[in-house]
């Protein structure tokens, strides 16, 4: 087995990777790594040096960083000795695909004129944060794990009945043929519509429920619909004429263009030339009066099948909003400003889902079994979110956005709060490892792939797990999309990229071979998903924090995650999770000097990383030993590696 280590090109001028173990192609034959095991803990002087020649040392410039992926230097490696005050930014990550495997180990760090008797530190508990958001951000937050339940079950239903995707040819589908204004609902016509989801979050193809609703917005691509339940209720409880008109104006000129550019055209299978967000009681009686996990709305792939297979489906490219309902009518009190905050950022999420699902099923002539996997597919629906609010604003991508910038005016600080700030709870929650009192472990205890299944976990952890996609899916675009000016939004031309992974190609790539092939197509780049995940991971810790010589990919280019976060713990919001500290991610700390002899217990799920700082002033060589807790490699199924960017 040959040794391979990954050294990061640095720009001209700087100087290069010292490595004291390998040759001049970057290889060696290292001893035959002991065999894998996972157990937990880390048992004080455990692990045993490897032989000092054996052993690569790592003397990197300021700004340079190196990845190293075979299991002797992941095993154990040497940070060289210095006679100046260095910092350096470490993350162990599993690089692992499996969704839900859980490694634990330990690092030890040692001067190597240190004793070897080290004692395991646990990082002290924070203090938990009492106090909550206001009602209606928090219930926005929380309605995912409804939503994760109800897409299980709609697949689970689709394949019991053999649901079919509708195909070319079929009814009204023909994608060649001139639009049938006949087709095309009219102000104030009335429409009528199927739906197989009861107020349990069942879903049935045969049990269905009618829904009458009157066209209030017809514009160029979206006719919203309202219930004809809700005209039942006082005026002062419904949107006015001019709220439909502000809502429909939003969907038409912000949300649509935005999400076609950069994920697709609508098939149009009922060939009415529209799509409808239907505002309908049925989606406020599936969150109870006094549930506080409410369900914003959805679409239903269902609707994308034919109905001879699932008579509930309304063959046609529909969204399902819930409406304001003050006085919990149908089901948990909405209020009217809820409601219409909601009616954007749902479609913008939501339109992604169709989109993306069309695109394989529809377009692409797929199975259901095609659909992106829920990490991915998140992950796109909640980047659309902040699209249509950059485009909202006025504002573009790679502007190294604070909050300063993006909350200018009054306008621009609702468009923030409507489309932005619940990425930022995600994210940061992701950063954090969890609220209110943060995991010791950070990003390493979040699911990123899903849980066991590649699923949403669900509950708060899907959270997290979406705060992992939607921050990805921004720097993959910060990184891979193409440059210029022409795009959908000003900064780039981006958008190819994600029309790229909305469609997973020919073959209907899915998750982590989709990105690989994606940046492939767009970028020519062939980095793989071990090469892409530490310099998305380092970029967390990086960004805005890193020498101007550091790898741009270790940073963000649309937002300046840094100012971010620190002027919302500056906010009214500074005392809730995931903002009560001025940056949500709090890395082990190691410090370098003479005497150095540290050790720090981790746990990581796949696709993700364990952070440590180490830092001090001047040092001898310290040995940096990675282990099971027990002396023995981590896990080959881990597929473990360990990234390392010097920062000073």
């Amino acid at each position: 087995m040959r040794l391979r280590l990954r050294c990061w090109p640095l720009p001209a001028g700087i100087a290069g990777l010292v490595l004291a173990a390998c040759g001049g192609d970057g290889t060696t034959e290292p001893p035959p790594p002991p065999p894998p095991t996972v157990v937990m803990g880390c048992r004080a002087g455990a692990a045993e040096a490897p032989a000092s020649g054996s052993i690569t040392t790592v003397d990197l410039a300021r700004g340079e960083l190196v990845t190293l992926d075979a299991a002797a230097d992941v095993r154990a490696f040497r940070l060289a000795g210095a006679e100046e005050g260095r910092s350096y930014e470490v993350i162990i990550q599993s690089a692992s695909l499996i969704p839900g495997l859980s490694t634990q180990g330990c690092l030890e760090a040692r001067a190597e004129r240190a004793s070897g008797n080290v004692v395991p530190r646990r990082p002290e508990p924070l203090a938990p944060l009492i106090g909550f958001t206001q009602r209606d951000l928090r219930r926005r937050a929380s309605w995912f794990e409804r939503e994760r339940l109800l897409r299980e079950r709609e697949m689970e239903e689709l394949a019991r009945v053999g649901a079919q995707p509708i195909r070319q040819g079929s009814r009204r589908f023909d994608p060649g043929a001139p639009l049938a204004d006949a087709l095309r609902p009219g102000l104030g016509d009335t429409l009528s519509f199927t739906i197989g989801v009861n107020s349990q979050l069942r879903v049935d193809c045969r049990n269905t429920t009618v829904i009458r609703g009157e066209v209030r917005y017809a514009g160029q691509h979206f006719t919203v619909v309202e219930d004809l339940e809700f005209q039942t209720q006082p005026a002062s409880d419904r949107f006015t004429e001019e709220e439909f008109e502000t809502i429909g104006r939003e969907l038409d000129e912000i949300v649509y263009p935005t999400d076609v550019a950069y994920f697709g055209e609508p098939a149009d299978i009922d060939g009415n030339g529209t799509v409808i967000a239907l505002i309908t009681a049925e989606v406020n009686r599936l969150t109870p009066a006094g549930e506080e996990s409410i369900v914003a709305g959805f679409f239903l792939a269902q609707d994308l099948t034919s109905s001879s297979t699932c008579p509930a489906s309304n063959e046609g490219e529909i969204f399902y909003l819930l409406g304001p309902d003050p006085d919990e009518d149908y089901g948990a009190d909405i209020s009217l400003r809820f409601a219409n905050a909601l009616a954007r950022a749902t479609v913008a999420h939501e339109f992604v889902h169709l989109l993306n699902t069309q695109q394989r099923i529809i377009l692409g002539n797929g199975t259901l079994s095609d659909r992106e996997v829920a990490w991915l597919d998140e992950g796109m629906a909640h980047l659309a979110e902040e699209l249509s609010g950059l485009k909202s604003a006025g504002l573009g991508t790679r502007g190294n956005l604070d909050l300063d910038a993006v909350t200018a005016t009054e306008d621009q600080l609702l468009v923030f709060n409507n489309f932005h700030l619940l990425n930022h709870i995600r994210l940061g929650r992701f950063l954090r490892g969890g609220c209110p009192t943060p995991d010791p472990n950070g990003p390493a205890s979040v699911l990123t792939l899903g849980d066991s299944q590649g699923e949403d976990p669900g509950g708060v952890e899907s959270l997290a797990f979406r705060g992992f996609a939607y921050g990805f899916m921004r720097w993959l675009g910060d990184h891979f999309g193409e440059s210029g000016s022409g795009g959908a939004l000003p900064g780039s031309r981006e958008e190819g990229l994600f029309r790229e992974l909305s469609s997973g190609g020919p073959a209907h790539f899915r998750s982590v071979a989709n990105v690989e092939r994606a940046i492939r197509e767009v970028a020519g780049s062939n980095l793989s998903w071990d090469e892409l995940l530490p310099l998305y991971l380092m970029s967390l810790i990086a960004d805005d924090n890193a020498p101007a010589e550091a790898d741009p990919r270790t940073q963000w280019r649309t937002w300046n995650l840094r100012a971010l976060y620190g002027q919302l713990n500056g906010s009214n919001l500074g005392d809730e999770c995931p903002f009560s500290a001025a940056f949500p991610l709090f890395p082990s700390r190691v410090s370098l000097h003479a005497a150095t002899s540290s050790a720090v217990e981790f746990t990581m799920n796949s696709s993700t990383g364990r952070f440590v700082s180490m830092s001090g002033g001047a040092h001898p060589p310290v040995l940096v030993q990675i282990t099971d807790g027990e002396g023995g490699s981590l896990s080959s199924r881990s597929r473990p590696q360990v990234t390392i960017l010097r920062t000073r």
